[in-house]
Formats: C-alpha cells, structure tokens, sequence
C-alpha cells in the first residue's frame, strides 16, 4: 500500500534527505514535457517522431541538420522560464543534495531569489573546489540548457544517443556522489511517470547502491498519477510510494516541518551576518569554553588546544610577545610564521591567538580542509571597523589558500581596513616559491621559527619542573641531573629544528625508535591501516573514512572498531557532517613521516598507492580535489617518484578525473618540456589555451618552451637557435609587462637573456631582464626575490669570464 505525503513529510529531515527531481517538477513553471520537445523537433524539421525515444529523434535530427539548429530548437522552449509555486519554496529547507534530470535552471533561479548558496555541476570541468563550502549542491545529470558545446565550452546538453555514449564517465561520478550522500539519508524522487524512460535506472541505481550501504536510506517515490498496483509493485523492492504533485508535497511538509529563519539572531559575533562562514571557522572564545586540557595527549605528539594553552600547559615562545606588539600596536596587518615542519608554528600561533582573546579580540581559525572565503573576511573586517572592534583570523597551513589570501589581502588594504589583522602559518619550502601579493610583504612582518633560543629552554625547564600535569610524564628521564645539567642536554637535545613534542624533546632514545616499536606492537591489519594512512597524509593527500574504506575494502561497519585500536594514534574529526566526511589525522607530520620513511620505502609502492587514490577519487567533493592538487606538489606526492614518464601518467588520470582543474595541467606541460617532448608539451599548451586561455604559468611554459626548441632541437644552424630566442625574449617582454610581480616569469625572461649572452654575448635582454626583476624586489619585497637576483649575477659573471657552472644547486626553488 503507498502511504500518504503527511505520512512522508513526517518520516524525514531536509538536512538529511536528498531530492531528485523529473520534468514533471517543472512543468507547472512551464518547462516542456518531453512530447513537448519532440513535437517542436518535428515542427520545426519536418521529421516524424515514428515512435522514437527522445534519445533517437533527436539523434536523428542532429544527423540530418545540425547540433547547433537542434540546440537553438531546443532552447526556444526554454525562453524566459521563472520558478513558480512549489518551487520557490525549495531553498528554504537545508536539503543535503539535489540531483535532477532537467535541463532548466528553475531551481538555481529559486535559490537566487531567496540568497542562498548553490552549488550547480553540470559537465565535468565544474568538479572543482566550490566557491562556497557547505553550499547544497545541484547535481545536473543530464547538463544544463544555458550550456552546449555549440557556445564552445565544455559542456553538453545530454538528449542525443551519442551525447550520453560521451557522458558516461560524468554520469557515472555523480552516481559515485549519491552513493556517498545515500549513507545514513533519505531520497525522494519526484516529479517523474512511470512511464518515464530515466526512472527506472534511477530507481534501480538507488536501490543497488542502498543495498551495498551499511546505513541504508530510506527509498521514496512520489508520483503524480495514483496506481496502486503499480506501488505494490515497488513497495516489494523496498519503495515507499507516495501520490501527488510538488505543490503537495511542499504544503505537507510545511505542516511538519518549521523551515530554519532566513535571518539569524545577533549574537555579538560579526560572523552572525555572515553564517557561509560559520561551518569553515572554529570560534576560539567558543572553542576555550567547550573543551578540556589533555596534558597526555599534547605530550606525546598532538597538537596543543586552546584549553592546552589556556591551562599553562605549553611553554611560551620568544617570538609570542613580539607578534602580540606588533598586532596591538597595528604595526603589521598580516603576521607570517614560517618555520620546518615540527617547529611549533602552530602552538605559538594559537598562544598568540589566545593572549589576544584575552585582551577582548574576536579570534578566529580557519578550517585548513575548507575553501578561504575571502569576500566574506572583508565583510567582517567592515563591521569590526563599523563595531570599532578589532579581531584576528589564524590561517594554518597557508600555501594551500594563498590564492585566496592575496585576494583578502589586497581587499583589506584597498579598504584600507586596520581591524582584522591575519596571521599566516607555513612551512618555508612550501610558502617561498609562491606568488604573493606585494601587499603582504608591505603590510606584513614575518618571523622565522627555529630550534628552541636559551630562554625558551629555560621556560621549558620551569614548566615540566612546575606543571603538574607534565611533571609526572618526563621527571623519569632526566632524575637526578641538577638543572644546570638539564639545560645543557635539553640544549644538545633542541638544536635540531624539529622537536616535534615533549616526548621526543625529553626522551632518552632516538625518536623514530619510539615511533616504530609504537607501530611494532599493533596488530598486522591495524598496521596496514597506520601505514597507509601515515603514507596518504606525508604525501598531502587529505585523509577521510570514506577514502580508506574504498581503498583497503574495510567494511563501514568495522571502521569504528579500528579508530579504537589507534585510538592515540590516529583522530577521526569532522571535516563536512552534511556530506558525511570525516577526515583522519596522525598526531603529528614528522610522525607520519617516519612511518612513510621506513614503511613505504620504495617509489614503485607509491606509484601504485597514488595510482590507486586516484581511481578511487570522487571529484565531486571538495576533499577529493584538493588531494588531486596536492599530489601534484614539488617535494611530495608524486614528486616522490623520480622518473617523470611515470609522473605523467598519473597526472594525465588526474586530468581525466577532474578535467577544470589547473594543477596537474601544469604540472604536466612542466614534465613534458623538462624530459624533451616538446611536441606532446605544445599540445598540452594548445588544450590548455583552449579549454582556459592561457594563464601566468602557461605563458611561462611557453617561454620555456622556446628556450628548449633552441638548445635542444638537432640539425639546425645556430642562426636558427639564435632567431628562436629572439622570439622568446620579444615574447618574455610582452608576458612580463602584463604579469609584473610573477617572480617565475621574471626568472624566466633571466633565462632567456643568459641564453642569448651566452650564444651571442649580448648584454641587453639580461639587463632589460634583471632590471625588471629588480624593479620587482622593489615594489613587492619578496625576499626571494633578492635570491633570484643575486643567483643570477653569479651566473652571468661566471659566464663572462669564461665559466660554465649554472649554480644549480643554489637556485631558488620554482612554484
């Protein structure tokens, strides 16, 4: 028996639940019936339909005119369509997903209206980052009808037979994304017929994806045309079957369910206005009153909390007090802490953070798996200013955002905005190479974080000799040694750069000892998972349960059991509760490190697990995509394996998984040049112009492209050699006129001119170079910058003098 829709609407949660729309959503906001399609074909074309599917009619006329007429036909039915009823109602629930077959843009239209976030993929170049996490997101199966290969961007609208031969892969990616957002929810198809071609694999798609899920949904269907039989029919499949329209439906779910308000109550926090932000930021006010210290936990690798630091638990840095001025006294609107991994930037980044909470600033952190929403910082940073507050926002791991932070740094400064100060963390090899805003060096201070300073060993001696909650952890190791004696061990002891925690600092054996004898006492399955684990994060892959049940076939109801068994050893947080993602951490980077040093040794071993990630990526979550970008990193993951063909490889799975983005593109035009197929990198460059236009690291390849073309190319005159370098230094001006302060294209145009001195000892293109690079070292004050410059003189002197070195080994490092 079906059951009624108040039935229905009382059996769900919007949050929990997602929708996936038919034509029949549409129609009463005027969209076509497929009838209505065919018969506007045939009017149009003068081709009877001859009881063909949609599929086959519109193939046929597709064959016998052309696709751009047969679009133009089909989207005059789609001319001037706005949402009405129903439909206007749907943003205001917070629906996990949606997913439709419908070409119209009805319900992004919808979403528009009331303000609220879409997320809109429709062809595989949209999996991507979104611009706004936690956004719902519209998954539109069979494309979009503003979007056609005939407009010349990659997408298609999917009707013909051949347009769904090509899709495959992209329909196949979306069904990957239901069957994650299926765990633990509810769907609800509506608005299709049961005479509808598309709802039987719909519903057969759901049905097996929801039997291979170890917390099914639950499965409903509600049709416009009352059968009951028909609903027995499904019902002995598992289906709950409802009869009505969307008008219905919405009027029973209002019954039951209170949408949440538009607006949100005022708090006192600037980010009340702003609620994109809340679920990308921790709250440290909130943060210090809602958890607890845990002396154990920090001691033996975690990362210091907030209620670690506010317990005296850790022990103040030199470079704390000094930060604190230079935000108090606005002397530096952008704090930058760089320093090796192990260091404790973070921890004196969050003693920072706290000192200032005290001292009535709103402190923040930002979320380091979510997207930097820039144009929402800027907003708070107004009304900090409007509040005559002041606040600061800590920004972890801030290569990975730096697009983003330019972008918020330039704002702030355009506006010129002294009230949200950012304090920036990161590893000096990943921050260096990379483009910055001038803005940042202009308006920013940075610190350089190093091995423990004497007066930090002195307040590290004063707080395990007075903490009671350390003392009881490391009074062992060093009884009976005066202080004096103490000092100068801990002094030996911290001279590296990386100390990583107080067991290591502390500890009376080398540190991957106690590591591996760690590894060593658990069991082989829980091995596998710390190995693969530690293996994934020390190659910047994000981490997440799903990931690692798709990867080692763990079934999701053991999970639990082996977070248990590393209960100390790796932690499950919540990265996006709507999505159902949850990533995994071991305590510390150098940690993991060591565990990938020593078990995963070989590069042909990490081929296979990267090849593997890969195939198992689902791009249409933001998680996956920043794993894609992150393999492609210079110092890890695939830089890991020597042989360039077999990083190509890799990279061109990547580009096939997630074709918009820029990364491994790049990365392989690179590749392409550096092992001397010149050919295949021109056509990488062609696809790329194509698909993006080019941008500044294209235009770079394309310079370097020359500069190959004319040392490597055989059986040419030198005459020849010389009129290709002419074109790259004509080209290399005009590229460094547009992109002025990109420190790589700069270095590149040096490039050129030390080729064409060395061939033709002609000075003018270097000078011309050089001087540009030096007008940049002014205007931006990157300070390697000020390395590039000096590698660059040495060179040419040597060159002049008649030497042959290229220094290579002192280069700065490329982004």
């Amino acid at each position: 028996m079906s059951i009624s829709l108040a039935e229905l609407t009382k059996r769900i949660k919007p949050e929990k639940t997602i929708l996936f729309f038919g034509a029949g959503s549409s129609i009463p906001s005027g969209a076509p019936s497929v009838s209505k399609i065919m018969e506007r074909f045939t009017e149009n074309f003068y081709i009877e339909q001859n009881g063909y599917s949609l599929s086959e009619f519109s193939s046929i006329v597709e064959q016998s005119l052309s696709r751009r007429e047969m679009i133009q036909s089909l989207r005059s039915l789609f001319k001037n369509l706005t949402p009405t009823g129903s439909l206007l109602n749907l943003p205001l629930y917070n629906w996990k997903n949606i997913y439709t077959t419908n070409y119209d843009t009805l319900i992004e239209q919808s979403y528009a209206r009331k303000n609220k976030n879409l997320s809109v993929i429709s062809s595989n170049f949209d999996f991507t980052v979104q611009k706004i996490p936690e956004a719902t997101k519209l998954y539109k199966l069979h494309g979009t009808i503003d979007k056609d290969e005939v407009d010349g961007v990659h997408s298609r609208i999917i009707i013909t037979e051949n347009d769904y031969d090509l899709t495959n892969e992209y329909r196949e990616h979306l069904y990957e994304s239901l069957k994650i957002d299926l765990a633990g929810s509810d769907i609800i198809i509506i608005g299709y017929s049961l005479s509808d071609p598309h709802i039987k694999e719909i519903i057969t798609k759901s049905l097996d994806i929801n039997s291979k899920s170890h917390s099914p949904a639950t499965v409903n269907l509600i049709l416009y045309t009352p059968d009951e039989n028909r609903a027995q029919l499904h019902e002995r499949r598992g289906i709950k079957v409802a009869f009505g329209g969307l008008d219905e439906f919405f009027i029973e779910l209002d019954k039951s369910y209170d949408p949440p308000p538009v607006s949100y109550s005022f708090t006192g926090d600037p980010l009340d206005n702003y609620p994109s932000l809340h679920p990308v930021t921790i709250d440290v006010e909130h943060q210090l009153t809602s958890t607890t210290k845990d002396a154990s936990a920090m001691f033996n690798g975690w990362p210091a909390s907030y209620s670690d630091i506010a317990a005296n638990l850790t022990f103040r840095r030199t470079h704390t007090a000094s930060i604190c001025t230079e935000i108090e006294k606005h002397k530096a609107l952008f704090i930058m802490v760089l320093g090796a991994s192990g260091t404790g930037k973070s921890t004196l980044a969050k003693q920072v953070i706290y000192s200032l909470s005290q001292s009535n600033y709103k402190t923040w952190e930002h979320k380091t798996d979510h997207t930097l929403l820039a144009d929402q910082w800027r907003q708070v940073a107004k009304t900090l200013k409007e509040r005559n507050e002041k606040g600061v926002l800590f920004i972890d791991e801030a290569h990975n955002h730096l697009h983003e932070i330019n972008t918020l740094a330039d704002l702030l400064v355009a506006d010129e905005s002294e009230n949200l100060t950012l304090l920036l963390v990161s590893a000096r090899n990943q921050w260096n190479p990379r483009i910055k805003t001038p803005n940042l060096f202009k308006r920013g201070e940075l610190f350089r974080l190093k091995g423990l300073d004497p007066v930090e060993i002195e307040e590290l001696l004063t707080l395990v000799d007075t903490n009671p909650d350390l003392k009881p952890l490391v009074e062992n190791n060093f009884s009976g040694f005066s202080r004096a004696e103490r000092k100068r061990r801990l002094t030996v002891r911290c001279e590296s750069d990386t100390f990583v925690c107080l067991k290591n600092i502390f500890a009376s054996e080398k540190f991957d000892d106690i590591v591996l004898r760690e590894y060593a006492a658990l069991s082989k399955e829980h091995q596998e998972i710390y190995r693969l684990v530690a293996a994934m994060e020390s190659s910047g892959i994000n981490v997440h349960r799903q990931l690692v049940i798709r990867l080692l076939g763990i079934p999701a109801e053991n999970i639990t059991a082996s977070l248990t068994n590393l209960v100390d050893i790796i932690h499950e947080y919540a990265i996006s509760i709507k999505d159902g993602i949850y990533g995994w951490k071991g305590r510390h980077p150098v940690i993991t490190d060591i565990i990938s040093q020593y078990k995963m040794t070989d590069a042909a071993e990490y081929y296979n697990l990267f090849d593997n990630v890969i195939d198992h990526i689902v791009p249409t979550y933001d998680v996956e995509i920043r794993t894609i970008r992150q393999l492609c990193g210079l110092e890890k993951g695939i830089g890991r394996i020597p042989d360039k063909h077999v990083r190509n490889k890799l990279l061109r799975k990547m580009i096939s998984k997630a074709p918009g983005e820029r990364v491994p593109r790049h990365r392989l035009i690179r590749n392409l040049i550096d092992i001397n197929e010149l050919e295949k990198a021109d056509t990488e460059i062609r696809l790329f112009e194509n698909d993006f236009k080019a941008d500044g690291p294209v235009h770079r390849f394309k310079i370097m492209l020359l500069l190959a073309r004319a040392d490597r190319t055989s059986g040419i005159l030198e005459e020849d050699r010389i009129a290709i370098l002419e074109r790259a230094s004509t080209y290399a001006k005009d590229v460094t006129e547009r992109f002025k302060d990109n420190k790589d294209i700069l270095r590149t145009y040096c490039d050129v001119g030390v080729e064409i001195f060395r061939r033709t000892k002609d000075f003018s293109v270097f000078d011309d170079a050089m001087e540009k690079l030096k007008q940049a070292e002014e205007r931006i004050g990157d300070p390697d910058i000020t390395s590039i410059i000096v590698y660059y003189q040495r060179l040419v002197s040597g060159l002049d003098f008649g030497g042959q070195q290229k220094l290579e080994d002192e280069i700065p490092s490329e982004s």
